[in-house]
Order: C-alpha cells, then sequence, then structure tokens
C-alpha cells in the first residue's frame, strides 16, 4: 500500500495549492516561494494587511498560478477589480486581462 493512500494521485500542483488554501487567511505572510517577486524589499517585513497593493499588483504583473490562487484566498475579486481600474503600476496587459476576465458578462 502506497504511503499516501488516497492523496498518492495529488500532483505537486494540488498539494501547494491545497497547503496555501489551509494557511489561516487572518496571516496574510506572503509564502516564501514569492521571496522571487520582491527582490527590491524586505521580504521578511511584507505582510498582506500591511502592503494589499503593492503586493497585488506585484503578483499580478509578475506572479504565476500559484501566487494568483493565493491571492485570491486572501482576497477577493472586488479587489482586484478594484486595481485594474485605478492602479498606475500594473502593465498594460495585466490591466486588459484581468479587466476582461473580472467582467460582469
Amino acid at each position: 500500500m502506497h504511503i499516501l493512500g488516497e492523496f498518492s494521485n495529488f500532483t505537486l500542483t494540488d498539494i501547494f495549492i491545497i497547503n496555501m488554501l489551509l494557511q489561516k487567511k487572518d496571516n496574510k505572510q506572503l509564502p516564501k516561494e514569492f521571496q522571487k517577486y520582491f527582490w527590491d524589499v524586505s521580504f521578511d517585513e511584507l505582510s498582506f494587511d500591511k502592503y494589499p497593493r503593492f503586493i497585488a499588483e506585484r503578483l499580478l504583473n509578475y506572479g504565476d498560478l500559484y501566487s494568483i490562487k493565493w491571492l485570491l484566498s486572501v482576497t477577493d475579486k472586488q479587489f482586484i477589480k478594484s486595481l485594474t481600474e485605478s492602479s498606475e503600476n500594473l502593465n498594460a496587459k495585466t490591466k486588459n486581462y484581468w479587466q476582461i476576465m473580472l467582467s460582469d458578462q
């Protein structure tokens, strides 16, 4: 019998996402895997509670699927929608993509 039993069919992606979702939402420290997106600031001092716009903008511009899923687990779509309407730090392609994805069609 496999040591993981019924969980043996999970991919590394699944495990990473489940781990992120199981983290307490009131502790919005960034996962260490996101340090690569914040090369220019003191990563250990970042938290989503203190710098939600900065972190969201950086993850939307440069993040991968994991970081976007984490972002959606700590905030809501309305927050992201408001960023796409007001942010000067999102690049044009990112703004356009998220405006399309979050449109009320």
